[in-house]
């Protein structure tokens, strides 16, 4: 059980009743998860609400929203997370082996003159949607311990938005980019609350954190 006990129908307002409902037809593997941020009307109808119509009318691929969660989460170590969301990427048609690659992803250092490269055994949409998710973890994490200087995540991410401009519309990135930065939410959210996995979800291994890298990209 997490730090907040999961809440049932009954204890919340009756105007969230049909949110509430369509998450139960919808998402009812991820019932601790929103029977725990319903502690709070404000987020649970507007967190929720917001996640249910980007499952119902966003152009970006449900395989592409499913990489980005598996790669932050991964990164983040979130059990939660990566324990519900494995399944979906490989419902979306993810090989073990493409998951296997996601999840030995690591935050080591990147040269400013990295290009983003596709990765082998995904599309080229696919790796840009994987560098995305490990950048913005990334370039929120490693150079707080390592001397990255800004110049450096500047050109970075200036050259991965080019990249991502080729393959997919303003709209794609922007909702693209909104869910896997609220993942990462998600991730310390689920992790601070100790929140614990429904009965019927079957744990995942999450990866041990990494050995310290060296420090490079300091000038």
């Amino acid at each position: 059980m997490g730090l907040l006990p999961a809440l049932t129908r009954d204890q919340i307002s009756s105007d969230l009743h049909g949110l509430w409902d369509e998450c139960e037809r919808t998402l009812p593997a991820f019932r601790n998860l929103w029977a725990t941020m319903a502690h709070s009307p404000i987020v649970f109808r507007h967190v929720w609400g917001q996640l249910l119509e980007l499952k119902r009318r966003s152009p970006v691929a449900a395989r592409h929203f499913e990489i980005a969660i598996v790669v932050v989460s991964n990164l983040n170590r979130c059990a939660y997370c990566v324990s519900h969301h494995a399944p979906l990427a490989e419902a979306a048609g993810l090989r073990p082996d493409q998951l296997d690659a996601l999840a030995s992803l690591t935050l080591g250092a990147l040269p400013q003159d990295h290009d983003f490269p596709t990765r082998p055994g995904f599309s080229r949409e696919e790796s840009l949607v994987i560098d995305l998710a490990h950048f913005i973890v990334w370039s929120g994490v490693y150079p707080h311990v390592a001397p990255v200087h800004p110049r450096v995540i500047h050109t970075l991410r200036r050259r991965l938005f080019g990249a991502l401009a080729e393959h997919f519309s303003r709209q794609q990135i922007e909702e693209l980019t909104w869910r896997t930065t609220q993942c990462v939410a998600f991730n310390w959210h689920n992790e601070f609350l100790e929140l614990g996995l429904e009965p019927e979800i079957r744990p995942a291994l999450v990866p041990s954190p990494p050995a310290a890298a060296p420090a490079t990209g300091g000038s």
